[in-house]
């Protein structure tokens, strides 16, 4: 591609260098900078791309798009200077690809919980459906069957139209994309085209970021303004409440989804079992009976968030229900581990103290033993929900096992006893085991029968970030070892 197309795409303060270059690719990594490629220097968390300017031109880049032009590499290359790099590495990314977004359907979900649940829910349907779908997300993206590992819950500009452009090469017709509130900050999804918007929930969560509830909301609100078809809004959140009423107000489409409120698309009735909840479902007028495989009413609403994306694509009502009746669940998200040690144990990755109340609320419909929990806190984050996810789990559990989970530079000791606090506001008993494989271990070791153990926050995150690296991990794995070492020992498995 001649650099004089992407000119005429951009606003831009000033280009200085040449009038015939090549532009093959783009990115932000100055490391994989090639021959050929957009170098953007961006402002990450804890780095300015603009120190490493020099590194990306030694390695190959043919342009670099920056606010400014570093002393040290002044007419060394070419340069494009532009207010906002983040800005223009989206518009760039979206030309370089040649505009992939407008050839696949794009569903986005938002909210503090319940996004990749939504997702997984949705690719169930179009799987049933027998249609080639994708996922952008937490768990990382998803072409068609192909697993791309990805750092964050919604990758940057550029990587995401990459991923689009491969799900075009691959004849994929839906992609299901997790939108961060950081994302829709930052970004990183401008210039993608977006044909249906979910609002799962709002509560409190990366208040380090937004520092404050209005300025979350604010930044979720963006996304329902990109859409082409409709977007679908839990009313049963107080925050998706009033979002329904200002986009109806200002003549956005909508469409309610809901248990306790009022709806276009609401359940009721509800049966919760360990194998999952069935409900009178009412489509706009239209009755019918549902079921889903993972319990609880936190399931049930991701559901209606995926039949109500479904329904707007306009797939039929029927087919809908038959998909959500068939999917066996999310990994990692309420996921049920085998075992024969007579008792239920729960991965989920409940991190948020709404996010652990609507588990413990589901876990409290079924449980006929002991409740035990397991979880931690992230380090440098949102330090007020430490106490409120103690005392949720000291009021609805006979012993916490607290521990590590992403503790960064803090003492991992100091985190857990700050949610100790919350646990002893109702005389819980807690244990404070910081190894967090050791703390699983010791969970599923001092099980009696009929309890339900609940390992929360990390379920499928593939590293424990501790600070100076993130080091790989893998709870299913240590759990599900933990589970056949114990029931060796206590004679059940050969």
């Amino acid at each position: 591609m001649d650099i004089k197309v992407l000119l005429n795409q951009l606003d831009y303060i000033n280009y200085t260098g040449k009038n015939d270059v090549n532009i093959k690719g783009i990115t932000y990594d100055s490391r994989k900078a090639e021959q050929g490629d957009v170098f953007v220097a961006i402002h990450g968390y804890t780095a300015n791309g603009h120190k490493f300017i020099c590194d990306a031109l030694k390695n190959g880049a043919s342009l670099v798009i920056c606010e400014y032009i570093p002393d040290n590499v002044i007419e060394q290359g070419n340069f494009l200077i532009v207010k906002s790099p983040r800005e223009s590495m989206a518009i760039v990314a979206d030309v370089i690809y040649n505009r992939p977004s407008e050839k696949v359907n794009i569903t986005g979900v938002t909210g503090t919980n319940g996004k990749t649940s939504t997702t997984y829910l949705l690719k169930g349907i179009y799987d049933f459906l027998g249609e080639k779908s994708g996922i952008i997300g937490t768990m990382g993206t998803l072409v068609d069957d192909e697993k791309i590992k990805t750092n964050n819950t919604t990758p940057e500009a550029s990587d995401v139209q990459f991923y689009l452009s491969r799900m075009v090469e691959s004849s994929v017709t839906h992609c299901f994309m997790e939108v961060s509130s950081h994302a829709l900050e930052l970004n990183r999804i401008d210039n993608v085209s977006i044909d249906v918007g979910i609002f799962t929930n709002l509560t409190r969560d990366h208040l380090d970021f937004h520092k404050t509830m209005e300025n979350y909301y604010q930044a979720k609100k963006k996304l329902f303004y990109k859409t082409n078809i409709n977007n679908i809004i839990n009313v049963d959140d107080s925050y998706g409440n009033r979002l329904y009423k200002e986009l109806i107000s200002e003549g956005v489409k909508a469409i309610s989804i809901g248990i306790d409120n009022p709806a276009d698309i609401k359940a009721s009735n509800l049966v919760t079992t360990m194998n999952g909840t069935s409900f009178d479902l009412n489509i706009q007028g239209i009755d019918k009976k549902a079921h889903v495989n993972t319990p609880g009413k936190f399931s049930v609403l991701n559901s209606l968030g995926a039949f109500g994306a479904a329904y707007a694509l306009g797939e039929k009502i029927d087919d809908i229900i038959n998909a959500l009746d068939k999917i066996k669940g999310v990994t990692g998200r309420f996921e049920i581990l085998e075992n024969k040690l007579d008792c239920i144990i729960i991965l989920d990755f409940a991190h948020t103290p709404d996010g652990l109340q609507k588990v413990m609320d589901t876990i409290n419909e079924f449980a006929e033993g002991r409740k035990i929990v397991l979880f931690g806190a992230g380090g440098e984050r949102d330090l007020s929900r430490r106490a409120p996810m103690g005392e949720i789990a000291g009021k609805y559990c006979d012993l916490s096992i607290l521990t590590s989970d992403n503790p960064r530079f803090e003492d991992p000791y100091d985190i857990c006893s700050e949610i100790a606090k919350g646990v002893e506001k109702y005389d819980g008993k807690f244990k404070i085991i910081i190894e967090r494989e050791e703390a699983i271990y010791y969970a599923i070791d001092n099980s009696q029968s009929k309890d339900v153990i609940l390992l929360a926050g990390k379920s499928t995150e593939p590293y424990q970030d501790m600070g100076v690296e993130k080091v790989p991990y893998d709870e299913t794995t240590i759990a599900k070892r933990a589970i056949k070492d114990i029931e060796r020992k206590r004679g059940v498995r050969n």
